[in-house]
């Protein structure tokens, strides 16, 4: 069975090289440095990439057209070979590497490191590995993380938002807002259930380049909690206000928040206690987790069915109070796009220091 996975990967890259971009064919040497490269952060440093490394691979791909789609199938490659020849080391060095340049790279890289993901050329499921990462569940968790991470996208502030728009928008202004907003908080609960999987069984053996794998993982799943809390706290101000639908969403989403939220709690605190093993040395500042008991939902829904007026007058929210709520939903869909590079704190464990993106190396050509 090694042997099968060794000639697989053997095959998959002369592949790779044979059938890259068609406006790179007279460049091979470019797709042989991507290649270079990759493998010398897979295999030549226990950390897994380091920022010379991340930049290097960003540098050669953002001035070659097209080799973005070898950069993924050489991924994908060496993440299947690694899985399948038991190589936990190798295969969380991969998808380290993959989440650096998921952070790393401007958002047209990331963008199309996303296209690649969509349509099948970047492979991170480990589910027909499961024999491999059965052993090592941390792997397993990673690469399901990974697979939710990839349908985010990090905005000019740093933080995380959703890429996908929810399926049907209504046309009402307040109406969007709101639909918008509950869909943010959906994807928000099952980005915290990814992340809180990855908390490594035996933390006593985590590895260096696990340490920096898991420590991004809690940093992106603060920031996540961040923005969750804080449209929480506008659903149950305006959750009088909604339409029956959009009530039956938030009241979903607060129930499941009533289960969620005592397990993040857990999961913060076990990252507090054990942080020398399983985050390396770092000083994160850990969110306080507001705890959502069911007896709160059940408030939140009974004062939303209090008494309406006569047919004379109005109800509650035909007033200021509706606007007051529509506002609060507006203001969370305020964005900017912009090419700008952010400065991303960096961990501590594996050398330190912050992570810049510099512009002048990794712009694109425009």
């Amino acid at each position: 069975m090694k042997v099968k996975f060794k000639l697989l990967a053997a095959l998959s890259s002369f592949i790779d090289q044979a059938t890259g971009p068609r406006d790179m064919a007279g460049d091979r040497s470019v797709l042989a440095e991507i290649d270079a490269a990759v493998s010398r952060c897979i295999d030549g440093s226990k950390h897994g990439a380091g920022e010379e490394r991340v930049h290097e691979i960003l540098f050669l791909v953002s001035n070659a057209p097209g080799s973005i789609t070898f950069l993924s199938r050489r991924l994908s490659a060496r993440l299947l070979a690694a899985a399948g020849l038991d190589d936990d080391a190798a295969a969380v060095k991969t998808l380290l590497l993959l989440h650096r340049l998921l952070r790393g790279g401007d958002r047209y890289f990331e963008q199309d490191l996303r296209g690649m993901w969509a349509c099948g050329e970047l492979k991170v499921d480990l589910a027909a590995t499961r024999c491999a990462a059965e052993r090592n569940g941390f792997l397993l968790g990673y690469a399901a993380f990974l697979e939710e991470r990839l349908g985010w996208a990090i905005n000019p502030a740093g933080g995380l938002r959703p890429t996908k728009l929810p399926a049907s928008r209504p046309p009402q202004k307040a109406a969007a807002a709101a639909e918008w907003v509950l869909y943010s908080l959906r994807k928000s609960q099952t980005f915290l259930d990814r992340a809180m999987d990855c908390l490594p069984e035996n933390t006593s053996a985590a590895s260096r380049a696990m340490q920096s794998a898991f420590n991004i993982v809690v940093r992106e799943s603060i920031r996540v909690y961040e923005s969750f809390s804080e449209e929480v706290e506008a659903v149950i101000a305006a959750y009088p206000e909604l339409d029956e639908r959009s009530k039956s969403s938030a009241a979903e989403i607060l129930r499941r928040a009533c289960a969620q939220t005592p397990s993040l709690y857990d999961f913060y605190e076990s990252c507090k206690r054990s942080t020398a093993d399983v985050i390396g040395k770092s000083n994160l500042d850990y969110p306080y987790v507001r705890i959502i008991t069911a007896a709160e939902v059940a408030s939140i829904e009974h004062r939303s069915r209090g008494p309406t007026s006569s047919s004379g007058g109005c109800n509650r929210g035909s007033s200021g109070s509706g606007k007051e709520s529509s506002a609060l939903f507006w203001k969370k869909l305020e964005t900017t796009i912009s090419t700008v590079w952010v400065v991303f704190e960096e961990e501590g464990g594996g050398g330190g220091g912050s992570q810049t993106c510099r512009s002048d190396v990794l712009d694109r050509n425009r």
